[in-house]
């Protein structure tokens, strides 16, 4: 992440005075941005396929059915943090429209 630096006489910035000593970050994503979309991503196709998997228990075909089947309380957390992430994620998009007066940026 870029800091500000002093441009102009008296260490005045173009965004205006800053304070003697304090350096103020600035996040310029107009060239180029800090992270990797394309990591991201990946590490986002790699989660859903672990996630994919736990859920099927590791799946395999020629396993019988005994083999697949879970413990209920595995099976619950599982449903619970499914739906807990479900849930957080539905927060982040009705808050805004719940908290009109708070800002979210």
């Amino acid at each position: 992440m870029l800091t500000e630096e002093g441009s102009g006489p008296g260490g005045e910035s173009s965004e205006g005075l800053r304070e003697e000593g304090l350096r103020r970050p600035v996040d310029n994503e107009e060239e180029a941005v800090t992270y990797s979309y394309s990591f991201f991503h990946f590490c986002l196709v790699l989660s859903s396929l672990y996630i994919m998997m736990t859920l099927t228990n590791w799946y395999q075909p020629d396993a019988g059915y005994q083999v697949m089947t879970s413990a209920w309380p595995a099976v619950w957390v599982k449903i619970s943090s499914s739906w807990l992430g479900l849930a957080l994620y539905l927060w982040t998009l009705v808050a805004p429209l719940v908290l009109p007066d708070r800002d979210f940026n």
